[in-house]
Protein backbone atom coordinates (compact mmCIF):
# COMPACT_ATOMS: atom_id res chain seq x y z
CA UNK A 1 0.00 0.00 0.00
CA UNK A 2 3.08 2.63 1.38
CA UNK A 3 4.51 1.62 -2.24
CA UNK A 4 1.45 2.05 -4.41
CA UNK A 5 0.92 5.19 -2.48
CA UNK A 6 4.37 6.52 -3.49
CA UNK A 7 4.45 5.52 -6.62
CA UNK A 8 0.80 7.48 -7.39
CA UNK A 9 2.80 11.29 -5.66
CA UNK A 10 5.53 10.37 -7.87
CA UNK A 11 3.26 10.49 -11.03
CA UNK A 12 1.33 12.78 -9.89
CA UNK A 13 4.46 15.42 -9.68
CA UNK A 14 5.73 14.21 -13.26
CA UNK A 15 2.78 14.86 -14.88
CA UNK A 16 2.37 18.49 -13.02
CA UNK A 17 6.21 18.66 -14.21
CA UNK A 18 5.38 17.51 -17.74
CA UNK A 19 2.42 19.69 -18.59
CA UNK A 20 4.50 22.68 -16.55
CA UNK A 21 6.66 22.07 -19.96
CA UNK A 22 4.88 21.97 -22.27
CA UNK A 23 3.04 24.78 -21.24
CA UNK A 24 6.39 26.76 -21.22
CA UNK A 25 7.23 25.10 -24.46
CA UNK A 26 3.64 26.65 -26.23
CA UNK A 27 3.26 22.74 -26.47
CA UNK A 28 -0.54 23.03 -25.39
CA UNK A 29 -3.72 23.76 -27.35
CA UNK A 30 -5.12 26.91 -26.19
CA UNK A 31 -7.60 25.62 -24.26
CA UNK A 32 -5.52 23.38 -22.13
CA UNK A 33 -2.80 26.55 -21.47
CA UNK A 34 -5.62 28.26 -20.48
CA UNK A 35 -6.37 26.18 -17.77
CA UNK A 36 -2.08 25.46 -17.11
CA UNK A 37 -1.74 29.54 -17.12
CA UNK A 38 -4.37 29.59 -14.51
CA UNK A 39 -3.23 26.58 -12.53
CA UNK A 40 0.35 27.59 -12.27
CA UNK A 41 0.27 31.17 -11.92
CA UNK A 42 0.74 31.33 -7.99
CA UNK A 43 2.92 28.78 -7.67
CA UNK A 44 5.26 30.39 -9.97
CA UNK A 45 4.78 33.86 -8.96
CA UNK A 46 8.12 33.36 -6.79
CA UNK A 47 9.98 32.89 -9.69
CA UNK A 48 9.04 35.63 -11.86
CA UNK A 49 8.96 38.31 -8.48
CA UNK A 50 12.71 37.08 -8.14
CA UNK A 51 13.56 37.48 -11.53
CA UNK A 52 12.03 40.57 -12.03
CA UNK A 53 12.27 42.11 -8.36
CA UNK A 54 15.00 44.88 -9.37
CA UNK A 55 12.85 45.93 -12.63
CA UNK A 56 9.13 45.18 -11.63
CA UNK A 57 8.19 47.47 -13.44
CA UNK A 58 9.70 50.47 -16.33
CA UNK A 59 8.65 53.37 -17.28
CA UNK A 60 8.69 53.42 -21.08
CA UNK A 61 7.65 56.94 -21.37
CA UNK A 62 6.13 59.86 -19.35
CA UNK A 63 2.31 58.39 -19.97
CA UNK A 64 3.05 54.38 -19.45
CA UNK A 65 4.68 52.32 -17.28
CA UNK A 66 5.23 48.52 -18.03
CA UNK A 67 5.80 45.70 -15.75
CA UNK A 68 4.72 42.37 -14.11
CA UNK A 69 1.23 41.54 -11.92
CA UNK A 70 0.82 43.54 -8.97
CA UNK A 71 -0.40 41.48 -6.56
CA UNK A 72 -2.61 42.50 -3.45
CA UNK A 73 -0.25 40.78 -0.71
CA UNK A 74 2.82 43.03 -1.67
CA UNK A 75 2.88 46.83 -1.28
CA UNK A 76 2.72 47.16 -5.66
CA UNK A 77 -0.31 49.09 -6.00
CA UNK A 78 0.44 51.92 -3.18
CA UNK A 79 3.72 52.36 -5.03
CA UNK A 80 2.39 52.51 -8.75
CA UNK A 81 0.05 55.19 -7.08
CA UNK A 82 2.77 57.09 -5.90
CA UNK A 83 4.21 57.33 -9.34
CA UNK A 84 1.01 58.73 -10.78
CA UNK A 85 -1.07 55.02 -11.98
CA UNK A 86 -4.59 55.34 -11.74
CA UNK A 87 -5.19 53.04 -14.66
CA UNK A 88 -4.33 49.57 -15.42
CA UNK A 89 -4.25 47.53 -18.25
CA UNK A 90 -4.58 43.80 -17.48
CA UNK A 91 -3.64 41.11 -20.42
CA UNK A 92 -3.93 38.45 -18.11
CA UNK A 93 -6.24 35.91 -18.88
CA UNK A 94 -4.98 34.06 -15.58
CA UNK A 95 -5.31 36.89 -13.03
CA UNK A 96 -8.08 39.71 -12.37
CA UNK A 97 -5.48 41.96 -10.56
CA UNK A 98 -5.93 43.26 -7.16
CA UNK A 99 -9.56 45.08 -7.72
CA UNK A 100 -10.19 45.77 -4.33
CA UNK A 101 -7.31 47.92 -3.88
CA UNK A 102 -7.49 49.79 -6.97
CA UNK A 103 -11.48 50.32 -6.21
CA UNK A 104 -9.92 51.82 -2.91
CA UNK A 105 -7.50 53.98 -5.23
CA UNK A 106 -9.59 54.58 -7.74
CA UNK A 107 -7.83 52.81 -10.02
CA UNK A 108 -9.30 52.10 -13.42
CA UNK A 109 -9.01 48.59 -15.19
CA UNK A 110 -9.31 48.09 -18.62
CA UNK A 111 -8.85 43.95 -18.41
CA UNK A 112 -7.61 42.14 -21.75
CA UNK A 113 -7.94 38.38 -21.21
CA UNK A 114 -5.01 36.50 -23.35
CA UNK A 115 -3.79 33.24 -22.62
CA UNK A 116 -0.11 33.18 -20.97
CA UNK A 117 2.57 32.52 -24.30
CA UNK A 118 -0.10 33.63 -27.16
CA UNK A 119 -0.52 36.77 -28.84
CA UNK A 120 -2.85 39.61 -28.07
CA UNK A 121 -5.50 39.90 -30.77
CA UNK A 122 -5.33 42.91 -32.91
CA UNK A 123 -9.30 44.19 -30.95
CA UNK A 124 -6.92 43.56 -27.50
CA UNK A 125 -4.26 45.59 -29.20
CA UNK A 126 -6.25 48.57 -30.38
CA UNK A 127 -8.64 48.51 -27.54
CA UNK A 128 -5.21 48.77 -25.15
CA UNK A 129 -3.45 51.83 -27.05
CA UNK A 130 -7.30 53.78 -27.21
CA UNK A 131 -7.28 53.43 -23.56
CA UNK A 132 -4.24 54.68 -23.04
CA UNK A 133 -4.45 57.45 -25.00
CA UNK A 134 -7.71 58.71 -23.04
CA UNK A 135 -5.89 58.30 -19.75
CA UNK A 136 -2.38 60.46 -21.40
CA UNK A 137 -5.73 62.91 -21.93
CA UNK A 138 -6.75 63.10 -18.23
CA UNK A 139 -3.15 63.13 -17.42
CA UNK A 140 -2.50 60.34 -15.76
CA UNK A 141 -0.06 57.60 -16.14
CA UNK A 142 -1.17 53.76 -17.16
CA UNK A 143 0.15 50.47 -15.99
CA UNK A 144 0.46 47.96 -18.79
CA UNK A 145 1.10 44.44 -17.33
CA UNK A 146 0.91 40.88 -17.62
CA UNK A 147 2.34 38.15 -15.72
CA UNK A 148 5.78 39.07 -16.32
CA UNK A 149 5.68 41.97 -18.09
CA UNK A 150 7.47 40.75 -21.49
CA UNK A 151 5.10 39.28 -23.61
CA UNK A 152 1.64 40.38 -23.96
CA UNK A 153 2.19 43.86 -21.83
CA UNK A 154 5.01 44.48 -23.78
CA UNK A 155 2.77 44.04 -27.03
CA UNK A 156 1.24 46.62 -26.28
CA UNK A 157 3.42 49.18 -25.12
CA UNK A 158 5.79 48.57 -28.50
CA UNK A 159 2.13 49.29 -30.41
CA UNK A 160 1.74 52.76 -28.46
CA UNK A 161 5.14 53.51 -29.28
CA UNK A 162 3.95 53.28 -32.43
CA UNK A 163 0.91 54.82 -32.59
CA UNK A 164 1.81 57.58 -30.13
CA UNK A 165 5.77 58.33 -31.15
CA UNK A 166 5.70 57.16 -34.61
CA UNK A 167 8.09 54.84 -34.08
CA UNK A 168 8.52 51.59 -36.98
CA UNK A 169 8.11 48.15 -34.87
CA UNK A 170 11.06 47.54 -35.44
CA UNK A 171 12.13 50.86 -33.73
CA UNK A 172 10.09 50.34 -31.30
CA UNK A 173 11.43 46.94 -30.31
CA UNK A 174 15.17 48.23 -30.04
CA UNK A 175 13.64 50.61 -27.74
CA UNK A 176 11.77 48.37 -25.74
CA UNK A 177 14.47 46.31 -25.28
CA UNK A 178 17.27 49.03 -24.31
CA UNK A 179 15.12 49.45 -20.96
CA UNK A 180 13.51 46.03 -20.39
CA UNK A 181 13.90 42.49 -21.14
CA UNK A 182 11.28 41.80 -23.58
CA UNK A 183 10.65 38.88 -26.23
CA UNK A 184 12.76 39.50 -28.89
CA UNK A 185 10.57 38.90 -31.53
CA UNK A 186 7.42 40.91 -30.46
CA UNK A 187 7.71 43.23 -34.01
CA UNK A 188 7.30 40.18 -35.90
CA UNK A 189 4.20 39.02 -33.92
CA UNK A 190 1.11 38.94 -37.12
CA UNK A 191 -1.60 41.01 -35.35
CA UNK A 192 0.82 43.57 -34.14
CA UNK A 193 2.03 43.86 -37.76
CA UNK A 194 -1.97 44.04 -38.60
CA UNK A 195 -2.00 47.09 -36.14
CA UNK A 196 0.90 49.12 -37.11
CA UNK A 197 -0.73 48.59 -40.83
CA UNK A 198 -3.54 49.86 -40.09
CA UNK A 199 -2.51 52.84 -38.70
CA UNK A 200 -0.04 53.63 -40.85
CA UNK A 201 -2.09 53.25 -43.97
CA UNK A 202 -3.95 56.30 -44.85
CA UNK A 203 -7.99 55.78 -45.21
CA UNK A 204 -9.49 55.84 -48.08
CA UNK A 205 -11.21 59.31 -47.59
CA UNK A 206 -7.80 60.59 -46.49
CA UNK A 207 -6.28 59.69 -49.73
CA UNK A 208 -8.98 61.04 -51.82
CA UNK A 209 -8.73 64.51 -49.73
CA UNK A 210 -5.20 64.76 -50.77
CA UNK A 211 -5.51 64.05 -53.94
CA UNK A 212 -8.36 66.73 -54.57
CA UNK A 213 -5.89 69.35 -52.85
Amino acid sequence: MLLYAVTSWQAWVLATVMLYVAFQLHFLPEGLARVAARLYFYPTWPLTYLSRRKNYWTLVDSHVLLGAAPMSFMPHVDALVSRGVRAVVNMCDEYAGPEKQYKRQHIQQLRLPTVDHSEPSLASLEAAVAFIRTQKQRGVRTYVHCKGGTGRSAAVALCWLVANRGMTPREAQDYLNEKRHVRKSLYLQPNILAFCNKIQTPKASDRQEEADE
